[in-house]
């Protein structure tokens, strides 16, 4: 079946896109553990907002084998929202870091 392999390259991608994200996620979590507090007192809430979306696409990959056709596409397009989303988060955290 063609979705299905379909599917399965994506769900991959996106499982790629995931451990990438879990990687970013960790190295802000080091780089706040040796920096000042005063930092990390800036940069706190912006991790928590990312490691919410992280943990959301995590959720909405686990439920890529169970979608219906339908939903299959809004679960695609769910995903890309969610990783422009955590970009953003992560970009504003980076930038509350420099400061």
């Amino acid at each position: 079946m063609e979705n299905s392999t379909e599917k399965n390259k994506v769900k991959e991608q996106l499982k790629e896109e995931i451990s990438k994200w879990q990687t970013k996620i960790d190295e802000a979590k080091l780089q706040l553990h040796l920096g000042a507090k005063e930092a990390q007192d800036k940069i706190d809430p912006y991790i928590e907002e990312l490691e919410l979306k992280y943990e959301q696409a995590k959720k909405k990959w686990e439920e890529i084998d169970d979608a219906s056709e339908n939903a299959w596409e809004d679960i695609k397009e769910g995903f890309q929202a969610s990783f422009k989303s955590m970009s953003e988060a992560f970009n504003k955290a980076k930038e509350h870091y420099k400061k």
